[in-house]
């Protein structure tokens, strides 16, 4: 299970900075004020957060659900440069079972923006997580440096989970209550969106200004529960926390920043 929940933190455990913009007509105007401000990355800063999953494992003819919950830390720790000389964060995950428990270190990892783009690299996965200048249904591809072939082991099942391509920004600068917190600025982008009869694959962040992640959730599931002869009647509308076979749910709300 450990390795497990440390798969789903590399893909959703992604750090990011970013520029803001807003549209006029069909010019877009950048606001130069606050633009890294919603993750606002400097040695000291973490944030505690309340991770709770659902992992799928197909055995046989049965599904076996495994829920688990967990307390998460990510921490700026220090800086380095990479080969072209570029400033890279390294930033360290902390993890405990409960709220009285020690917290055990993870794994280690890096952040790095210039004027273009922000990316973390993960167990040597880099992600493009943000396109500047980033405005109202922006786009890229968050994976482009990965083979979308690629497949990666979720409770020892092989899936393909870089197969989706783009990332959108749903909205910048809108009030919103996350967990405990009520914001009057946050940023949410929506990396993955994808339905078929055997996959489901969505993913959602939102950002804070001034405080970084505050809420990400992933839905990353395949099924053949519609691969049977006849053809259920449910097919498309069964709900896929119930046909899902492999793969997993994961909901991380932010508890606490500094």
């Amino acid at each position: 299970m450990n390795h497990t929940l440390r798969l789903l933190f590399l893909l959703s455990g992604m750090l990011f900075l970013f520029q803001c913009s807003k549209r006029e007509t069909e010019t877009i105007q950048l606001d130069a004020s606050g633009q890294y401000a919603y993750f606002p990355l400097h040695i000291g800063q973490s944030a505690d957060y309340l991770v709770d999953s659902i992992v799928y494992d197909f055995k046989g003819n049965l599904t076996l659900r495994d829920s688990s919950r967990s307390w998460v830390r990510r921490s700026v720790v220090d800086t380095t440069h990479d080969h072209s000389g570029a400033l890279v964060y390294i930033l360290e995950r902390y993890e405990k079972k409960s709220p009285g428990d020690s917290w055990q270190f993870k794994n280690r990892y890096y952040a790095a923006a210039n004027a273009e783009q922000a990316a973390v690299t993960e167990d040597n996965l880099r992600f493009l997580n943000l396109s500047f200048p980033l405005y109202q249904q922006k786009t890229w591809n968050v994976n482009v440096w990965i083979d979308p072939s690629l497949e990666t082991s979720v409770a020892g099942e092989r899936m393909r989970l870089y197969n989706t391509e783009q990332s959108q920004v749903e909205s910048i600068d809108k009030p919103l209550q996350i967990g405990a917190f009520a914001f009057d600025s946050v940023l949410t982008v929506q990396e993955a969106d994808f339905t078929s009869a055997f996959q489901r694959r969505y993913s959602l962040t939102r950002y804070a200004k001034h405080v970084g992640i505050a809420y990400r959730e992933q839905w990353m599931l395949d099924s053949q529960y519609c691969n049977q002869t006849p053809t259920p009647a449910d097919c498309l509308t069964k709900p896929w926390q119930d046909k899902a076979e492999r793969g997993y749910i994961l909901k991380q709300t932010l508890l606490s920043y500094q």
